[in-house]
């Protein structure tokens, strides 16, 4: 448990220096990119998570399963580890979400759980004998929606 706390902290302090644009000198690159890469050293050091954080638009860790539809979006945040997947994004409407949930069906997953939780909020969970595959969507007060994955093997 004392391993989690500073990455947790690192996390929050990483997000809010990459997220809220707040450097704004010329130096505005180097001071984000140390700033995204040591944070994401830490936590990887500190729990053996292979994280992405990047304030433009993270990207699907390199392994992510391509048989998972995943919808278009910025990518806001990404984990991999012992063949577990979790991702972050932010699409155009929470209709993109909508879209998401039918390309699974369409891929040949079952849909073993839904959850409505209105105002625009919305669980699925799915399966296919290789992966389990949970996404929450959620509209924004913007009209965009953000969407969260979590893949892990059937197995688990």
């Amino acid at each position: 448990m004392r391993r989690t706390a500073p990455a947790i902290t690192a996390l929050g302090l990483g997000l809010a220096l990459t997220l809220t644009g707040c450097f704004a000198n010329p130096l505005d690159q180097l001071t984000e990119g140390l700033v995204e890469g040591g944070v994401e050293q830490i936590i990887e050091d500190q729990t053996g998570v292979d994280v992405d954080i990047d304030g433009t638009g993270a990207s699907l860790p390199a392994d992510w399963p391509a048989d998972v539809p995943t919808a278009s979006g910025e990518v806001v945040l990404s984990t991999a580890t012992g063949g577990t997947f979790s991702a972050i994004l932010t699409v155009a409407n929470i209709a993109e979400a909508e879209s998401a949930f039918t390309a699974m069906t369409d891929a040949g997953y079952t849909e073993i759980s839904t959850l409505d939780l209105g105002e625009g909020g919305m669980t699925r969970v799915y399966e296919n004998g290789t992966w389990n595959v949970a996404i929450l969507a959620a509209q924004n007060d913007d009209g965009t929606a953000t969407m969260q994955y979590t893949i892990a093997p059937a197995t688990q």
